[in-house]
């Protein structure tokens, strides 16, 4: 009995432990994973690190130390990643849910398999309490190239920061508002399709870009935490702008610009923002309806700037002509508003011709005043060679009739004078007078006048007297 006793506390005293073994088995109350990605030589490829709480407790600090082959993988980058360029990679971070999740880029260098293991970690939960975590390792599978090659070479000697030397410059560039460090450090993975690796003059030194056959080029930017992308690359004015690519038929696409000064449209358009995949972009509402937007992008088949149609209900685009004019203009209307946006494009040509135009009028008023000057004195020249009168000369006569006039009254005076008895009194003296001459010179003294003429030698001495009456 006593024996029963004792057996049957035995078991029990078991039974009692088996809930502590349990809880002691899982006091590892969170769980580190990788994901097993597979890949091609030469190609980049993405590693996920997950940690995950068992209890629903967002997980909060966690540092994590891996080792890797560098003669297999070479560390390109990772939010929160670092590298020392021998094989240990070290991931620092927090999570605000019950799982965190950050992702890693290798590119791969030889054939086979990869292996990515923890050394060390540490964890904690929101709370601060400690997370116990389960370590996993990842696999990565590295398959051959395309063209069969099993090896390639890695792109320069890693730093701390994760990148070949080199690779992130300090050249800062703005795109919309946020600054980016111009990087180098893209694989062939990375590179668009369509484009491919070149080299381009930037900053003073020839450094990678991509370019497609349509001649436009893509540039990779680093942001502050060390995320790469691509963005377009103008290369007239060395700026960068959002790479974003809006596929529109099998054989084109296009970029949407932020350049609203090089748009020019009748003024019934009226300017807007357009949200494509995250960026704000300026576009152009139709007057007509508010269906149609206009956008200006760029043709990635051309690598030509155009104006595009984006229809809100079918999310298509098309090209786009600017009309002449708009549809409520009537046809009265539309010659002055041609000829008005003429001059507002022409308006230093109009100016000019307009300078030119005043310019010759003022040569002519000169032309004309110079030979009008000339005229009148070769006028006055001729009037005075040939004496001709002037206009104040035609008026003389009406001074001779004065003049006249002034004779006439004299003449009247004498008249006068001779009715006052002046003239019979003279007469009569004069008769007397001339009586007694006759007397003293005889007429046979002095031959007539006539027979001197018949004689032919007239007195040479003698004279005419013609007498004037008075």
């Amino acid at each position: 009995m006593k024996s029963f006793k004792k057996l049957a506390g035995l078991i029990l005293a078991v039974c009692l432990m088996v809930p502590m073994f349990g809880t002691v088995a899982f006091a590892a109350d969170g769980v580190l994973m990788f994901s097993d990605p597979s890949t091609k030589v030469g190609d980049n490829v993405s590693v996920d690190l997950v940690v995950q709480s068992s209890d629903g407790q967002a997980v909060g600090d966690v540092n994590v130390t891996m080792n890797y082959d560098p003669s297999s993988l070479e560390f390109v980058s990772g939010d929160g990643f670092s590298a020392d360029g021998s094989g240990t990679l070290t991931y620092t971070g927090s999570g605000s849910s019950a799982e965190l999740r950050a992702t890693m880029q290798f590119r791969a260098l030889l054939a086979g398999s990869a292996s990515i293991s923890v050394s060390g970690s540490t964890a904690t939960v929101a709370s601060g309490e400690t997370l116990n975590l389960e370590q996993g390792a990842s696999s990565v599978t590295i398959n051959p190239a395309d063209d069969g090659s099993t090896s390639a070479e890695p792109t320069g000697t890693q730093t701390t920061s994760g990148e070949p030397a080199g690779a992130t410059t300090d050249i800062v560039v703005n795109v919309n508002g946020t600054d980016y460090n111009f990087s180098e450090a893209f694989t062939t993975a990375d590179i668009p399709e369509g484009f491919s690796e070149t080299t381009l003059n930037f900053n003073g030194a020839d450094r990678k870009f991509v370019v497609n056959e349509g001649g436009i080029y893509l540039g990779y930017l680093v942001d502050a935490s060390g995320a790469g992308s691509f963005f377009l690359y103008n290369s007239d004015n060395a700026t960068f702008s959002p790479y974003v690519v809006l596929t529109i038929s099998d054989t084109t696409s296009i970029i949407p610009l932020n350049e609203p000064d090089a748009v020019s449209l009748p003024d019934n358009y009226q300017q807007v923002e357009l949200t494509v995949q995250d960026q704000q972009y300026p576009a152009w509402s139709d007057p007509a309806t508010d269906r149609y937007y206009v956008i200006y992008a760029t043709n990635t088949r051309t690598g030509t700037d155009e104006l595009f149609q984006y229809d809100t209900e079918d999310n298509t685009y098309q090209h786009f002509e600017v009309p002449d004019q708009t549809e409520d203009e009537t046809a009265g209307a539309s010659l002055p508003g041609a000829f008005g946006e003429f001059i507002t494009s022409h308006i230093l040509m109009v100016l000019i011709i307009l300078i030119i135009i005043i310019i010759l009028l003022l040569v002519f008023m000169i032309i004309f005043g110079v030979k009008l000057v000339h005229r009148n004195q070769e006028l006055d020249d001729l009037y005075d060679e040939y004496d001709i009168p002037y206009d104040e000369e035609e008026q003389k006569p009406e001074k001779k009739e004065k003049k006249s006039s002034k004779k006439q009254e004299e003449d009247d005076d004498y008249d006068d004078y001779e009715d006052d008895g002046y003239e019979d009194d003279y007469d009569d003296d004069y008769d007397d007078d001339y009586d007694d001459y006759d007397d003293v010179y005889d007429d046979d003294d002095y031959e007539s006048e006539e027979n001197r003429d018949k004689r032919g030698d007239s007195d040479k001495d003698g004279y005419d007297i013609d007498f004037v009456d008075l």
